[in-house]
């Protein structure tokens, strides 16, 4: 006859539920749960069932949570693990993170400290590390600071645009400090870095979006120089005036108009407002939405020019130019 069992279902299912019902062997061990037990119920459909090795679902089945996933992969990386990544940038609501170019697949990325040999298994991606970041912990998962967790998603990502949409909305959203992600960037791997420098240099330059950053791209291309990209302009006795996508200092404006943000976000009555007192300041302002440049760049760009043309020996509007928003 086989033993009976010498484990409590009610201990067994208290401990789980601080884990998002997952337990790892050992802590089943602990609570008198045999390894042949174990087996079985995995075999027969029973109380546990393997997600990953060594981590076993407590009374469940079916597809694992977001939040299960995370639990899983730090047990399964072991003590002082850390989520990083995509897992991360999720909790803080990053819509960049949902872009089939860095979610991977759905895998979960963990640090582990570089001594402790752990290979990536089933939806767990591991990656050794010397330098294993500051974390936070949250709902009983440890989370990698919102600087590295997004350093390593642009690190693992190949698609330019992707990385760019990321860091540009974690910079505009002000969850993180464009020079909290230079500094570690710099401190980093230098291996798989090379868009997340691309998209930091167009941040420092004031660019806050993928279509800004197009527009600047094609003005670089034309050997534009001394042009600003989003500077905050303020009248002469300081009030606040306007944030263009393009300001060049004779005066004139390229404001690139997407009418989801126009219409949805601000009125079409406050642009022309906006537009309006731009023009009564002595500014020349270009709307143009972003279809437009998207299919006719050098049209744009020439409207742009003939504008700056017309405005040369003109006296400079009397306008205060501040850093990029």
């Amino acid at each position: 006859m086989p033993r009976p069992a010498h484990w409590s279902r009610d201990a067994v299912l208290a401990a789980a539920s601080a884990q998002h019902q997952l337990l790892t062997a050992a802590q089943l061990t602990t609570l008198g749960v045999s390894r042949a037990s174990l087996s079985r119920s995995n075999e027969l459909g029973g109380m546990f069932s393997r997600v990953l090795l060594g981590v076993h679902r407590v009374d469940g089945r079916g597809p694992l949570s977001h939040d299960q996933r995370d639990m899983a992969a730090l047990l399964y990386a072991g003590p002082g693990s850390v989520l990083t990544s995509v897992a991360v940038l999720r909790r803080y609501g990053v819509r960049a993170a949902s872009a089939p170019a860095l979610r991977q697949v759905e895998r979960v990325q963990v640090l582990v400290p570089h001594e402790r040999h752990r290979a990536s298994h089933g939806f767990v991606t591991v990656e050794r590390t010397t330098f294993l970041p500051a974390h936070r912990v949250r709902d009983g998962r440890r989370l990698a600071v919102l600087p590295r967790a997004v350093l390593d998603a642009a690190r693992r990502c190949t698609d330019q645009d992707a990385v760019r949409a990321l860091i540009f909305e974690v910079v505009q959203r002000g969850l993180v400090a464009p020079e909290a992600l230079e500094d570690e960037r710099r401190l980093g791997q230098v291996r798989g870095n090379r868009f997340a420098r691309l998209a930091l240099e167009e941040v420092f330059a004031g660019v806050r979006s993928v279509p800004e950053a197009d527009v600047r791209q094609a003005f670089v291309a034309r050997g534009w120089t001394g042009l600003l990209f989003n500077p905050r302009l303020h009248l002469p006795d300081g009030r606040f005036l306007a944030s263009p996508d393009v300001y060049d200092r004779s005066g004139v404006c390229l404001e690139i108009d997407s009418r989801e943000h126009h219409f949805a976000v601000e009125s079409w009555a406050a642009t022309m407002r906006r537009h309006a007192e731009m023009t009564a300041s002595g500014l020349a302002v270009i709307h143009v939405p972003p279809s437009r440049f998207a299919a006719q760049p050098d049209d744009v760009l020439d409207e742009f020019g003939r504008a700056v043309d017309v405005r040369r020996g003109w006296p400079t509007p009397p306008i205060l130019v501040r850093d990029a928003a």
